[in-house]
């Protein structure tokens, strides 16, 4: 048995991760300046910013046992404010490819489609 979520990034994700790296000081010239509410704002956007431009995906879901679920989940998530790269992922075994490990198999995400399920 499979099980799904929904990858991706939305501006929600962004904005929690951005808010936990940004740091409310800099370092110039080997000096510490803590930084305004708005300046920590300001830079807090900047980050959300660059996070939405890149290519890194994050899973968004809990981990479904039927693929309509995350499904429907994935179409809130794009209704629900500004999102990319969304997409539902079936988690499967796969060969081993490192022959140093213990086990045969390994655990890896799939992008999930309907035209797999029927095939």
């Amino acid at each position: 048995m499979s099980t799904f979520a929904v990858f991706g990034m939305n501006e929600n994700f962004a904005r929690e991760e951005a808010r936990r790296k940004v740091r409310d000081f800099k370092i110039e010239k080997g000096n510490r300046i803590e930084l305004t509410m708005s300046q920590w704002l300001d830079a807090v956007e900047a980050r959300v910013i660059k996070i939405m431009d890149g290519k890194r995906v994050v899973q968004l879901s809990s981990m479904f046992d039927a693929p309509q679920f995350a499904s429907e989940y994935a179409e809130m998530v794009r209704k629900n404010g500004r999102s990319r790269d969304v997409r539902v992922r079936a988690k499967v075994k796969v060969p081993a490819t490192n022959t140093r490990s213990k086990s045969a198999i390994k655990i890896s995400w799939i992008d999930y489609s309907t035209e797999q399920a029927a095939a």
